[in-house]
This record gives C-alpha cells, structure tokens and sequence, in this order.
C-alpha cells in the first residue's frame, strides 16, 4: 500500500533534491493522486489532456491495483507499471510522469514525453538533387518512425538496450529478418550489453567500442544520417544502432567501399554514378599523393620529371628560405588551420574567412616569398580532394602528412613501399567477418557490378556476396 508522503521522500532523496523535480497533487472523488515528472520533459497539453483530466473525471474508477488506470487513461501514450520504485523512476528519467495513488498496490507510469526537439531536416553533409531529404535527428522516435514508414513489413526488427550507468541511454538495434545473420545480430547485441561505461553521449561512443581494432587509423563502423541510405543497407543484410540523442546510425559490418558512395548514386544513371565515383576516387588519390610525391621529387628523385616542368619547380621554389619538407608542412598547417576556423566560427564568417583567408594568405605567402604558388596549388587540389570521401577526411589526411614525411625521406621508393605496407594492413582487416576491402580484396566477382563502377539494377540482382548471407536474391528478374 502506496503513502504518498513517504514515497516522495524516497523520490527526491533518489533524485539527490534536484530542482527540476515536479510533483502535482490532485483530488478525485476522495481519493489523493500525486503526478511526479521532471520539468522540461514532459508535453503539458498531453499531462492536461491525456492525463489530468480523465484522472479528476474518473476517479471513482480507480482500484486499489493502479493496473486499473488502464482503462482511465485516454492518451495515446502507452502505461506502464512497476512494483518497485527504482524502476518506475528510470521511466521518469526518459520523460514518463509517475502517477502515485494513495493506498493502492504499485506504481504507475504514463509515458508523456514533450521536450522540443530539431525538425526534420536534409543532413548538411548529405545533400542531394534527387531523392529523399529526410534526415535523422537527435529524437529517438523520430528517426524510429522514419526507418518505420520504408517498411510495411513485420520482418523489419527493432531490440532495446540501455547503455551508461549514469546516462542509461536508449540504444536500439535494428535489422531485418529473414536476410540479417542472426549471428551477427547477437554479436552485435552481446558486445553492446557488455559496455560497462558511465554514459553513451553519442553514436560515436559505441562505434569505438564496437570496433575489433580501437586503434586503428581505419574506421570499421559505418555510418548515416539519412533514413534512405539505412533502409538500402537494412535490405543488403546489414545491422542498424541507433542512439538515442544522436542524428547518426551506425551500420554493421562496414566495407571500406561504402565509403565511395553516396545516397545519389542509386537515383541517377549508372554510366553517370560510374563516372562520379571514378572522379571522387581520383581526387582521393591526388589528395593522399599530390603533397609527399612532391616533396620527393624536389628532395631525391627531380631527375625523373620533365624538363619544362623541373624549370617551372625550380623557377618558382628559387629563393624560398625553407627546405621542401618544411615548406610544404607550412602550407598544409595554414589550410587544416584555415579549415578548423572556417568550421567553428559563425557560418557565414566562416565562409568569407575560408575562402578570403586562403586566397589572401596563399597570395600574400608567395609575393613574399614564404611559399611558393606550386606548393599553395598542391595543397589546395589536395584539400579539396580529400572532401570527395567526406567520412574519411580525418584518416586520409593523417595518411597524407605520414608520405609528406616519408617522400621527404625516402623518396618516391618509400612512398612505394609505405603504399604496399598500408594496403597489405588495410586488407587484414575485417569488421565483423567481412573483409574491409571487399569486394576488390578479396576479389568477389558478383559484387564488382556495384563497386567504383557501377552497372544497372537489373544486372545485380543479388545482394552482397561477401556478407555470407543465406537470403542472397534481391530482384528476381523473369
């Protein structure tokens, strides 16, 4: 039997006498009902509406068994009950309102959920010309709904979990039945229920822990903010995590591949999506090389380049006071510098001050005869290169620095060398049973017709051999 007085006592000592604690006190036909819930999380047209009012109205209804309010409560909000307190109170945490009823058995707890969050948006990394613009947001039940409405089917499957012994953030797992791996499935949902951490902030926290190499420079998680792109890789057997509170989903097992394409290549013509990814793969490898195979070349190898092209070097590096290695690091330090400012200041100052700074800087840089106008060119065709593959700038441009370093060095040989090094490590890696290099490495042949280039639907009816999977036909073309 439930003392109002002396619950709420135990409540906010469990809630350490937090101001943001509320508690309304109301009166039905004799009996005392007292509605706890945190400020700012609860909806207070749905608390009026939904609960309130039909708790006044209905009082006479109420049992001494709170499972009574079952048939009391019209919200669209679903009850729940609890015989302990303590499991009531994580409800509350998440926006539930506690309903305590004087006398009665139990607690009851109305999820009543209000707390404003970001419309529903194009992600800014993600834009497309044709195609969905929905994107994922901070509210967990957006983007479940979101993922929900590209599904008319009872295969699509959504697992709870909680992570953070403080935070206890919602994390859900989602896939699709009848083509995910169900090992998978439960390797993914043993590894998270083992996190033992004292909160989840981000989707990013659990891509950490989830990776079998933490400290790789390659990420093995992949990731998207649009409902879409996660829909497509659902239907390819892959496993979606979403986080509560973050706007990204995580997709597993990732190919390093994935990475190449973007959400529009499915929506235009093949022979135009094959020539997108051919240039975003050539600008890729003018951004890791461009930097270091020039600095080699002034430092060891420059008799291997053309003659007019070593004159243009040689007229245009004369009289620069710093040695090839340092003059390049300079120009690649001014643009990662301009590049971190033009991120963190107002947007459109940071506009004006990527584009002005870089031009101003560079220009001043070489009239005054810091810089040469080849090493700003290099370095500005590699900066932009490196934005063709937006989830991989961080590990490419750290690969960059590491030949800048190498060519300097050991020259074009090294550069050599330390590419077949990196691609031999790459090709070890494997996320979740998948080969990270797949399909070029291994070779897997059906799934080349949907790799740098990419053929027809008709003509990959398949879904992706180097996942494993049992379900393996996606289109069956008569």
């Amino acid at each position: 039997m439930i003392a109002i007085n002396k619950e709420l006592k135990k409540i906010k000592r469990a809630l350490n006498y937090s101001s943001d604690v509320v508690t309304r006190d109301l009166e039905s036909h004799g009996k005392r009902i007292t509605l706890v819930y945190l400020d700012g999380m609860i909806a207070i047209r749905t608390l009026d509406l939904g609960i309130v009012g039909p708790l006044i109205e209905n009082g006479h209804k109420i049992q001494e068994d709170v499972k009574s309010l079952t048939s009391i409560l019209e919200t669209s909000e679903k009850v729940e009950f609890f015989s302990t307190l303590s499991d009531a109170l994580q409800k509350v945490y998440s926006g539930g309102c506690l309903i305590l009823i004087e006398g009665a058995e139990g607690y009851a707890v109305c999820s009543a959920q209000g707390f404003q969050s970001r419309a529903i948006m194009e992600p800014p990394v993600s834009s497309v010309i044709k195609g969905p613009r929905e994107g994922f947001t901070e509210s967990f039940k957006t983007n479940v709904t979101l993922i929900r409405r590209r599904f008319a089917s009872g295969k699509l499957v959504f697992k709870s979990l909680t992570v953070g012994r403080y935070s206890a953030t919602h994390v859900e797992l989602c896939y699709v039945k009848g083509i995910a791996n169900p090992k998978l499935v439960k390797e993914i949902e043993r590894k998270i229920k083992k996190i033992d951490i004292d909160g989840i902030i981000d989707s990013s926290y659990i891509a950490k822990l989830l990776e079998d190499r933490r400290y790789s420079l390659f990420k093995q998680t992949g990731s998207t903010e649009k409902p879409d792109i996660l829909a497509s890789k659902l239907l390819d057997g892959r496993v979606g995590i979403i986080v509560d509170g973050s706007p990204t989903v995580l997709t597993l097992p990732f190919m390093l591949i994935e990475d190449f394409y973007d959400s529009e290549d499915y929506y235009r013509r093949p022979v135009r999506t094959s020539v997108v990814r051919l240039m975003r793969l050539l600008g890729v490898f003018f951004a890791i090389f461009l930097p270091g195979m020039f600095v080699a070349f002034q430092s060891h190898q420059y008799q291997i380049l053309p003659l007019k092209l070593l004159i243009t070097i040689i007229n245009s590096t004369s009289g620069i006071p710093f040695s090839p290695i340092t003059e390049m690091l300079i120009a690649l330090i001014l643009f990662e510098v301009l590049g971190e400012a033009s991120v963190r200041m107002p947007r459109f100052l940071g506009m004006a001050m990527s584009v002005v700074g870089g031009i101003i800087l560079g220009e001043t840089a070489v009239n005054a005869g810091v810089l040469s106008s080849l090493t700003v060119l290099i370095t500005a065709l590699s900066s932009i290169g490196l934005y063709a593959i937006p989830d991989e700038v961080g590990t490419f441009s750290v690969i960059r620095l590491i030949y800048v370093f190498i060519g300097a060095s050991l020259g074009t040989y090294g550069i050599l060398l330390s590419t077949v090094a990196i691609s031999v490590y790459v090709a070890s890696l494997e996320s979740y049973g998948v080969p990270y290099l797949a399909p070029l490495a291994p070779i897997v042949p059906k799934d080349l017709k949907d790799s740098i280039l990419k053929l027809s639907m008709l003509d990959h009816p398949i879904r992706t051999s180097a996942m494993g999977l049992k379900n393996k036909v996606r289109l069956k073309n008569d």
